[in-house]
């Protein structure tokens, strides 16, 4: 078949076919200005001219710097201290009576020696008048038993001269009666007289040696009388609860008509003699400050107090630290005469000793408190810090760090930036006023997300 028939034979069977589904027809047609569309737009397309695409440039976030200045500083911490008292008394009663009269109230300031409470001290001075009297009879007994050693110490010879008499006057009889002058009865009866006369003379050479015994009797009942009066007189005293220092009253616990036994709390009483100022330090410092103690040195605290700036040197250190916590106690001893403001809670400085090559810097240049930026080919470099403590001096709030490898003059990042990281690219633009610094923090935060 050659060509002409060929495409006569195409024409004829398409005719044929679109004569038979006429939605095919308009379909082809469809087809046919789609592609002729698709292939007008590509023709436009390859043939518009191209513009070469532009690098973005990379943004400089502006940053405010501070030449580094290693240098000897003294590192100063501040923390927040509560006055208080090493003796807290808690005030008992020493016996059961009745609350006569609570003469002090909470809070208030007690000189030592004054009368706080007086118990009812009916009951406690009758005993003591009895015991008085049992004294009186004591010393009466012993006195009288005193004159009666002393009587039988002076009849002794008398009774002695007697008994010989009655012998002589027995001999006499007996010599009498073997010459039948005599008879037996008054022999008997003369013999009779000289055995009562030689069993007086016994009787009072035992009282006389048995004195001694009854004056040591005598002299412990005066002694036990004396002891219980005594102790009667300490009962009544008891009844008289006074302050034992000076110092203000923290607790009262009963009021008058109230019955109390022994061992009933009264009132709560801080001796003010005893100040001393405890202030938590964190356990790395309180380490330092141990040292120093061992060392036989010290350390001192700054504080204001009834209105004037005092220093206080650090007595002790608690001797271990809580459980879950991360401070350990340190206490500074304080003079007597602020022991009025036992509970007060004040602001501390405490002072550190120098230490060399330090960097005091803004809080703005320390990040996550271990790491601080400088500024190297308008880049950011990363360095580690430790916080050692704050300067102490009029230039503001500033923290002291020890930087490994600063150097003299190394601009220091003071702005905080959100985005800080080793390698972006800043601006270094010196130092900054307030206004300015808050308008560079601002512009150095991250662009919100649109949707």
């Amino acid at each position: 078949m050659n060509p002409e028939q060929l495409v006569t034979t195409v024409r004829t069977r398409t005719a044929a076919f679109f004569a038979s589904r006429p939605g095919a027809k308009r379909a082809a047609v469809a087809s046919l200005i789609l592609v002729g569309g698709a292939t007008a737009a590509g023709g436009l397309v390859a043939t518009t001219p191209q513009t070469p695409a532009e690098e973005p440039e990379e943004r400089a976030w502006p940053v405010s710097v501070q030449h580094a200045a290693p240098a000897t500083h003294s590192p100063v911490l501040s923390a927040f201290g509560r006055v208080e008292s090493a003796a807290v008394t808690r005030l008992e009663a020493r016996l059961a009576a009745p609350i006569a009269e609570v003469l002090v109230r909470e809070g208030e300031r007690v000189e030592a020696g004054q009368l706080l409470v007086r118990l009812d001290d009916a009951e406690a001075r009758f005993d003591l008048v009895e015991r008085e009297a049992e004294v009186t009879e004591a010393r009466a007994t012993l006195e009288t038993t005193r004159n009666a050693a002393a009587l039988t110490e002076r009849t002794a010879e008398q009774q002695e001269a007697l008994a010989a008499m009655a012998d002589a006057k027995l001999e006499r009889f007996e010599s009498l009666f073997e010459r039948g002058m005599v008879a037996r009865d008054a022999l008997d009866a003369v013999r009779r007289e000289a055995s009562l006369a030689r069993i007086a003379v016994e009787q009072h050479r035992t009282e006389l040696a048995d004195f001694p015994h009854r004056i040591a009797q005598a002299e412990a009942g005066l002694r036990r009388a004396e002891v219980a009066r005594d102790r009667a007189a300490v009962e009544l005293e008891r009844t008289r609860v006074v302050a034992p220092f000076p110092g203000p009253v923290a607790t009262v616990e009963v009021a008058r008509g109230d019955q109390v036994i022994t061992g009933t709390p009264l009132l709560t009483l801080v001796d003010e003699t005893s100040v001393e100022l405890r202030v938590p330090v964190p356990a790395d410092d309180a380490e330092r400050l141990r040292g120093r103690l061992a060392e036989g040195r010290t350390a001192t605290a700054r504080v204001t107090l009834a209105g004037e700036n005092i220093e206080v040197p650090l007595a002790r250190l608690a001797g271990d630290q809580k459980d879950g916590s991360t401070v350990v106690d340190a206490f500074f001893r304080i003079d007597a005469r602020y022991g009025g403001q036992v509970g007060r809670v004040v602001d501390v400085r405490l002072a550190f000793p120098a230490e060399e090559a330090l960097v005091a810097v803004p809080v703005g240049a320390l990040y996550e408190n271990d790491r601080i930026y400088r500024v190297e080919d308008d880049r950011l470099v990363a360095m580690e810090a430790e916080v050692v403590g704050e300067a102490d001096d009029a230039e503001g709030y500033r923290v002291l760090l020890r930087v490994p490898g600063i150097e003299e003059g190394d601009r220091i990042v003071t702005t905080q930036l959100p985005r800080a990281i080793t390698g972006l690219r800043v601006k270094a633009v010196g130092g900054l006023e307030p206004g300015e610094q808050l308008a560079a923090q601002d512009a150095a935060r991250p662009e919100p997300v649109a949707g």
